[in-house]
């Protein structure tokens, strides 16, 4: 169906998650999508040739300005959700450095306690055999292995073996000690960003929840105007939207195809890619759209709305929802980039030797995957099996064909690919490759990526309400001017 609108008037969100900003510029104030013709104007145009091709070029025209500030607005959600991948990921993080520092910790505990053992028998040792002024009275006194190591320290009768049997256990001591330090500083850190995570989490759902409540009116009004079409052209509701979302594929084609050749010889960003994704016609540079699938239509049954785009699979209704309460943060990721931290931009060109290629049909694999999740829903953090979010799905679909795509969240996947110059040029484009959408133009700003099919489509879990689809690709304009190939030659 095609995913409803909600106008946004000129506004900042502003997320800040562990020192990370993201600013949101919603564009603004949209412009109106055009009158649908009424009923009366769709009967009386029926009768006359003229009239009825004008009414439904009006039609069409409404269903892609609707389509556009559906897309629009949809951004907003994504880049909220992005921001609550990025706290999760970090809180994660600090989770994985934690439980290593505690690790350490009993491992060097153990040591310091065997050196400290050593430095006891020593003091025994040289009490027996009048060694100076060591006594086993120090075995006593001292309070723990700290206390005892000190007091050794202050004798002056060391031979070369007992000082360093003292040096080596001091030293673990220390390490000791400076392990605990660490642990108290990481400690500090993951409840900082566990609160960070639960701030996130609360503001995306507060802004799918906002949306939600403008969805379902958006929907009627374009259902309305697929069953006029239908009416008019003496078609049904499924066969126009089937039409309309072949035409939506074939404009994202061409859409592509002008982009890519306008930034051919790449860069570090594509053309009219800004932090702000107003001026969209024809499809939006947001999210949002699903691919065809049944919502319910007054007079007719069961209808078909159609998206920017085609999907292959028919996917459950775009209702509003209610938003998801908090789940536990995402597992580990399989792996994570050596390339810079999300925060930080980072060209998107491949910089190092590319691995071997691995076989194709593991890129068709991917697909296949994914359009295996076609109608599940969209949840924060979701990375399956039944529910999902954009980079969960893409981690996932690429994990069962054995193939790591460098964690859970979309700037994490692009730097991965980036530093194992596994990045082709969006023109280069094959099914299987992973699309970036940014909102600056860098990896920094990446908030939304998904699995392009072939002929300007693409299969993504799209954003709360919509789930997993297979659509038309958005408008360019924010996309990342590369692709990642996980399979297949370069």
């Amino acid at each position: 169906m095609i995913l409803s609108a909600r106008s946004f008037s000129c506004g900042i969100v502003t997320v800040a998650v562990l020192g990370i900003g993201l600013s949101v510029v919603v564009a603004g104030p949209a412009q109106a999508a055009p009158s649908a013709p009424s009923w009366d104007d769709v009967k009386a145009a029926k009768s006359d040739a003229a009239d009825a091709q004008q009414t439904v070029d009006e039609l069409s025209d409404r269903l892609t300005s609707l389509q556009a500030t559906a897309d629009r607005a949809g951004v907003v959600e994504q880049q909220a959700g992005q921001a609550y991948a990025l706290a999760a990921s970090q809180q994660q993080e600090a989770k994985d450095t934690l439980a290593d520092l505690a690790a350490q910790s009993k491992r060097a505990k153990g040591k310091a306690d065997d050196s400290a053992g050593q430095v006891a028998a020593l003091v025994v040792e040289l009490s027996r055999t009048g060694g100076g002024d060591l006594s086993t009275t120090m075995l006593t006194d001292a309070s723990d292995s700290g206390d005892l190591l000190y007091r050794v320290g202050t004798m002056s009768h060391l031979s070369e073996r007992s000082a360093t049997i003292l040096a080596q256990a001091r030293s673990d001591q220390k390490t000791v000690d400076s392990l605990a330090d660490q642990q108290a500083v990481a400690t500090t850190a993951l409840s900082k960003a566990t609160e960070a995570t639960k701030t996130a989490f609360a503001t995306a759902n507060d802004v799918s929840a906002d949306a939600q409540a403008r969805v379902q009116k958006q929907q009627d009004q374009q259902d309305e105007v697929l069953r006029q079409l239908a009416y008019l052209k003496g078609t049904s509701v499924a066969t126009e939207s089937a039409y309309w979302s072949a035409q939506q594929a074939k404009a994202a084609e061409t859409a592509l195809a002008a982009q890519t050749s306008s930034t051919s010889g790449g860069g570090n960003s594509n053309s009219n890619n800004s932090s702000s994704d107003s001026g969209n016609t024809g499809g939006g540079s947001a999210s949002g759209g699903t691919g065809t699938s049944t919502s319910p239509s007054t007079g007719g049954g069961t209808s078909t709305s159609p998206n920017t785009g085609s999907g292959s699979g028919t996917t459950t209704p775009s209702k509003p929802s209610t938003p998801a309460a908090p789940a536990p943060a995402p597992a580990p990721a399989p792996a994570k980039p050596s390339t810079p931290t999300p925060s930080k931009p980072s060209t998107p060109a491949p910089t190092t030797p590319a691995p071997a290629p691995s076989s194709p049909s593991k890129a068709a694999g991917a697909i296949s995957y994914a359009r295996g999740q076609l109608g599940k829903p969209y949840v924060l953090g979701g990375a399956g099996p039944n529910t999902w979010d954009c980079s969960g799905l893409v981690m996932m679909a690429y994990s069962s064909q054995g193939i790591a795509t460098g964690g859970h969240n979309v700037v994490w996947q692009y730097n991965y690919f980036g530093s194992i110059g596994r990045l082709v040029p969006l023109s280069q484009r094959q099914p299987g490759d992973i699309l970036f959408y940014s909102s600056n133009g860098t990896a920094s700003g990446g908030y939304h990526d998904s699995i392009y099919t072939g002929n300007g489509m693409m299969v993504e879990a799209a954003r709360p309400g919509v789930g997993v689809v297979e659509r038309a690709v958005w408008t360019p304009s924010q996309l990342l001017p590369y692709v990642a190939r996980p399979s297949g030659s370069l």
